[in-house]
C-alpha cells in the first residue's frame, strides 16, 4: 500500500509538473510568436518563394494580411498572425494574383500574371485541369490547398514545441529543485507526505473527468504580461501544495554539498524534464487508471477517454 501512495504521488507530481511545464510552452511560444513563424513558412511553401518570392512578398504587403500581423517584440522571430482562415487567404491571394483594379472574370485572370515556368502556376494550372473552372469552384479548392498545408505546418510546430518542452521541463525542475529521485526518497520515508498527497491525487482524479482546460494566451501579450502569467502559473495553490508537502525549493544547504550529491541531483532533475516532456494527458490517464483500480479493487471495464489540454486563446487562466 506505501508503494501503491509513493507511486500515485510521483504520478500526480509528474502532472501538475507537466500543466506547468504546457503554460511555459504556450507563454514562451507567444512571446517567440513560433506560431506565426510557422504559419509564414507554410505560407512561403505555399506560394513557392525559393522559385518566385514576388507573390509571397506581395501576399505580405497586402493590407488585409498587414491588419493581422503581430506587434514588434524583443527577440520575436515573426510578426506574421498566428491563425489566418481559408477565407481570408483565398481572398488575399487572389487580390494578389489579378490584375489590379480590375475584377476577377475568369480563372485565366489568376495565371496570366505568374510565368510560364512558375511552379505556383503549374500547382494552380491543376487545380483548374480538376475541373474547378468557375472563380467560386476555384477559390474553395485554393481553400482546401490551404487548409492541407496548415495541416502539415501544424504538425511541424507540435514537433518543435516537443523539443522545447524538454528544457522547459529542465529548467522548472532546476528552478523548484524538483529532483526525482529526492521525490521518491521524501514519499518513501515520510507517510505523511506520502499519504497527504496520495488523498490530494485520488481527489483530483476523482473530481476530474479530463483535465482542467487551459486557455493560452493570446500573441500579442507583452514582456511583462508573460512575466506576470508565469509568476502565476508557479504561485497556483496546487503547485504550492505539492512543493510544500515535497519540499521542492532551494535552500543554503542544497548548495554546499560534495561532487556526487550534486550529480544525483543533475540526474534527478533530468529524469524529471523527461517526465514533463511526456506531457500532462499521460500522467493523467494513468493516474485515473490507479485511480479506478484502487477504487473497485479490478482493472477497468474501458479505458477513460483521452484527456487533452485544449489551448485556445485568451488571458491564460485555468479552466475546470
Amino acid at each position: 500500500m506505501a508503494m501503491l501512495e509513493v507511486i500515485v504521488g510521483m504520478i500526480f507530481t509528474f502532472m501538475l509538473l507537466s500543466l506547468l511545464g504546457t503554460t511555459f510552452n504556450e507563454l514562451v511560444s507567444s512571446w517567440r510568436g513560433w506560431r506565426g513563424f510557422y504559419l509564414e513558412e507554410a505560407l512561403k511553401r505555399l506560394l513557392e518563394y525559393k522559385d518566385n518570392p514576388e507573390v509571397f512578398n506581395k501576399f505580405k504587403d497586402n493590407p488585409m494580411f498587414k491588419q493581422l500581423m503581430q506587434h514588434k517584440a524583443p527577440l520575436r522571430v515573426s510578426q506574421a498572425p498566428a491563425f489566418l482562415s481559408s477565407t481570408n487567404f483565398a481572398s488575399i491571394l487572389s487580390n494578389v494574383l489579378k490584375k489590379k483594379n480590375e475584377a476577377v472574370k475568369s480563372v485565366d485572370d489568376y495565371l496570366d500574371g505568374l510565368p510560364e515556368d512558375s511552379q505556383l502556376r503549374a500547382v494552380l494550372e491543376q487545380f483548374k485541369e480538376e475541373g474547378h473552372t468557375t472563380v467560386d469552384a476555384y477559390k474553395t479548392r485554393m481553400q482546401s490547398w490551404f487548409d492541407d498545408v496548415m495541416w502539415q505546418s501544424s504538425g511541424w510546430y507540435k514537433r518543435h514545441l516537443q523539443f522545447v518542452t524538454f528544457f522547459v521541463g529542465l529548467g522548472i525542475a532546476i528552478v523548484l529543485n524538483a529532483n526525482s529521485f529526492q521525490i521518491y526518497s521524501h514519499l518513501s520515508t515520510n507517510a505523511n507526505s506520502r499519504q497527504e498527497l496520495a488523498a490530494l491525487a485520488t481527489a483530483f482524479a476523482n473530481e476530474n473527468e479530463s483535465l482542467p482546460t487551459f486557455v493560452a494566451p493570446s500573441d500579442s501579450l507583452s514582456a511583462s504580461e508573460i512575466k506576470t502569467e508565469m509568476k502565476k502559473a508557479v504561485n497556483a495553490p496546487e503547485i504550492r501544495t505539492v512543493s510544500n508537502i515535497l519540499g521542492l525549493g532551494w535552500e543554503r544547504k542544497d548548495i554546499m554539498v560534495g561532487i556526487k550529491p550534486w550529480f544525483t541531483r543533475i540526474l534527478g532533475w533530468f529524469i524529471t524534464a523527461l517526465a514533463i516532456s511526456l506531457g500532462a494527458p499521460f500522467w493523467f490517464d494513468i493516474l485515473k487508471k490507479i485511480v479506478t483500480i484502487q477504487s473497485t479493487g479490478s482493472a477497468p471495464s474501458g479505458g477513460t477517454g483521452s484527456a487533452q489540454v485544449v489551448i485556445n486563446t485568451g488571458s491564460g487562466e485555468v479552466k475546470k
